[in-house]
């Protein structure tokens, strides 16, 4: 009952007749059931057809509504919970174990494709071992990376990329125990230490949570801070390294722009330093999707006449914006995912619950200023 009279509303916005209605209802079904429903920041009672409704109802004629529907069929893109978990399993095996495959084909001096002849190897084991995983935030899905992974040993995974002294050195006794074991009947490296790490996290659309310019040219950011722990001396981190070290910046979604962006930054420093970086991403967002200021499409019309600009605050300001049409820095994409909408979307789709233009998917702020 309560589904019919969601569609009878919809029909209702959208000046549907019966024909419309008996076309699009089983894709609005499919749509809802099998992904928009699961959006975590819904609200008790309402799930996606409800929300549609009442999104497209805050346009004022049938034409802005049927521009709006249409964008939501044709570019949105939404991420479920089982899409992200699939990413997760996949992060590994496809991002990372060719790496250390890789390395220890080169120190074997074997040709990289006798991958049975490498994995087989003592040299190739003690890689994957001396490969140290820690999580950027708590979209690193710490828990579901490491049951999917069973070759790799749980002293080898870490929620946070902030160790602390007690646990570094519980991380070091163990790898020094498993090296010996791993060795066989060869040598076992004496007093081992982590020689990649692998930074996890869930997305990014601009990279500057990660690294961005700081006050009197220090750099600002979770990985700006990684890297000064990982080359202070006196630093725990640095204490459980070797002195050069790749480090892998893994994430399980982010933009074309992003990557790019963070490669760059993280190649001058490295060329500082003696780490490494090596930014990958298991899925990649093309710049191509991205929603741009000027764009002459319909939605774009739709962005301009209804924005509310009371969503912005001191955290947009960062991007280098004066506004949060297109989202944080302009990132304009049309993305969703499954626990929040990020603020690098249009803000019709995310614009907050006591606002006059509530998003689609209305977003839950992370940061918010004081009253």
């Amino acid at each position: 009952m309560k589904d019919a009279l969601a569609e009878k509303l919809l029909a209702h916005v959208l000046a549907w007749e019966p024909e419309d209605m008996a076309r699009e209802r089983p894709l609005l079904q499919a749509m809802a059931t099998y992904k928009y429903d699961s959006y975590q920041q819904f609200f008790p009672g309402m799930r996606f057809i409800e929300s549609l409704a009442r999104w497209l109802s805050s346009f004022d004629t049938a034409e802005e509504r049927a521009d709006a529907y249409e964008f939501v069929k044709e570019r949105l893109i939404f991420c479920s919970a089982d899409e992200v978990s699939h990413l997760v399993e996949m992060a590994y095996p496809d991002h990372v174990r060719p790496f250390l495959i890789r390395r220890a084909a080169e120190e074997l001096g074997v040709n990289p494709h006798h991958v049975a002849r490498i994995t087989g190897s003592p040299v190739f084991r003690l890689h994957q071992r001396q490969c140290l995983f820690l999580g950027l935030s708590d979209g690193a899905r710490i828990a579901e990376f490491r049951r999917a992974n069973r070759d790799l040993n749980n002293e080898q995974i870490w929620q946070t990329h902030e160790l602390p002294e007690a646990r570094a050195k519980g991380l070091l006794e163990k790898l020094a125990e498993h090296a010996a074991q791993l060795a066989g009947g060869g040598a076992a490296p004496t007093e081992p230490k982590f020689r990649t790490v692998v930074l996890l996290d869930d997305f990014t659309a601009s990279g500057t949570s990660y690294f961005r310019p700081g006050a009197e040219g220090r750099p600002a950011g979770k990985i700006a801070g990684f890297h000064r722990a990982v080359i202070d001396p006196n630093a725990t981190l640095s204490q459980i390294v070797d002195d050069r070290i790749d480090v892998i910046v893994l994430l399980y979604m982010a933009t074309e722009t992003a990557k790019s962006y963070l490669q760059g930054h993280l190649d001058a420093l490295g060329r500082e330093s003696t780490v490494t970086y090596h930014v990958e991403a298991v899925q990649e967002f093309s710049d191509d999707l991205r929603l741009r200021e000027g764009g002459g499409s319909p939605i774009n019309g739709l962005i301009d006449r209804y924005y509310d600009h009371s969503v912005f605050d001191e955290h947009f300001e960062k991007g280098g914006t004066e506004h949060a049409k297109f989202g944080y820095a302009a990132g304009g994409l049309p993305v969703v995912l499954h626990h929040n909408t990020p603020n690098n979307s249009i803000a019709l789709l995310w614009s907050y619950d006591d606002k006059d233009i509530v998003g689609l998917f209305p977003r839950v702020q992370r940061h918010k200023e004081a009253p």
